[in-house]
């Protein structure tokens, strides 16, 4: 009866540990999804800086036609 129990506490153990392993992962996949959702919030920015840099490019080309327009007159 007592072996039994003592193999019951032990089993017992086992799933515990395997639960705490089970929580440690999912905490490594949620610190991964937070790493893809900031390398995604960078992406993001740099789309944005990309825009504002075209958007850069076409107000210096409307200055170069319009000095181009002006010696032409």
């Amino acid at each position: 009866m007592q072996v039994n129990a003592i193999k019951v506490q032990v089993d017992a153990i086992k799933v515990q540990t395997d639960a705490s392993k089970v929580q440690v992962d999912a905490s490594k996949v949620q610190v991964d999804a937070s790493k893809v959702q900031v390398d995604a919030i960078k992406v993001q920015t740099n789309a944005i800086k990309i825009q504002t840099d075209a958007s850069k490019v076409k107000v210096d080309a409307i200055k170069v036609q319009i000095v181009g327009i002006r010696h032409r007159i």
